[in-house]
């Protein structure tokens, strides 16, 4: 039976990722001559398109140096984390406990670091893979700024906006009635705008009501939650 291959990169020693991708080198050079091929001076072109080219391969040789500078300072963080905690539970809850927590934090500080560097690795692989092929030569340059510069003035410029006006909330109306004041010592309210309907109750004199409205000679108005009926002979309009 064949062995079962380890994924590209991975560190069995070390048990972590190292090298995920390989990043190229440009190693063509790009070379005319302003003045024709008898002028010994480089073109403004070939300049620039060598200066984008060694930029480029500066991040493909500095890659691993970027990987190493970020896990230290990962690595600094961690043990640093975890000796505060170890210190704060040593001058909270005394030496024996400080000794479990240096034991806890022992373990869960290689599960961070294994975690944290694997990840770091998988990041700073794309982003030096990235940055090399965007530094390939000056065409690859000039066309990303061009795609960036294009898809900013489309979002700024170009792209439909919609108006948004906010919806307002109805106002709701609340209709006002005339006042009327009660003139007679006791005025009876009825359920039916007439003399012999029931009599829901009575007006006192100088009691004020709101009249919704007027029929038969009676004002309608609000009685105890309900519309009941005065007779407007004994009802005065309050100016």
């Amino acid at each position: 039976m064949g062995k079962t291959g380890l994924p590209k990169g991975f560190n069995r020693g070390k048990m972590i990722f190292e090298n995920l991708i390989e990043i190229p080198h440009n190693t063509s050079t790009y070379t005319s001559y302003a003045g024709g091929n008898n002028s010994h001076r480089e073109s403004l072109w070939s300049r620039f398109n060598n200066g984008v080219a060694s930029i480029g391969n500066w991040f493909a040789e500095k890659s691993e140096d970027v990987l190493g500078w970020i896990s230290l300072a990962t690595k600094a963080i961690i043990v640093i984390s975890c000796i505060i905690k170890v210190i704060s539970t040593w001058v909270d809850d005394g030496f024996w406990m400080a000794l479990l927590m240096a034991l806890g934090v022992c373990i869960a500080g290689v599960i961070a670091w294994y975690v944290a560097v694997n990840a770091i690795v998988i990041g700073v692989n794309v982003v030096m893979y990235g940055f090399r092929f965007l530094f390939w030569n000056g065409w690859t340059l000039l066309i990303a700024l061009t795609l960036a510069i294009g898809s900013w003035a489309y979002v700024a410029y170009i792209s439909p906006s919609y108006d948004y006006t906010p919806v307002t909330e109805t106002e709701m109306y609340t209709p006002t009635y005339d006042k009327y004041r009660c003139k007679a010592a006791v005025l009876n309210v009825r359920i039916h705008p007439n003399k012999t309907s029931r009599v829901l109750g009575t007006l006192r004199k100088g009691q004020e009501v709101e009249v919704i409205d007027k029929e038969n000679g009676f004002a309608a108005i609000e009685y105890n939650g309900q519309r009941g009926y005065a007779s407007l002979k004994y009802l005065n309009k309050v100016n």
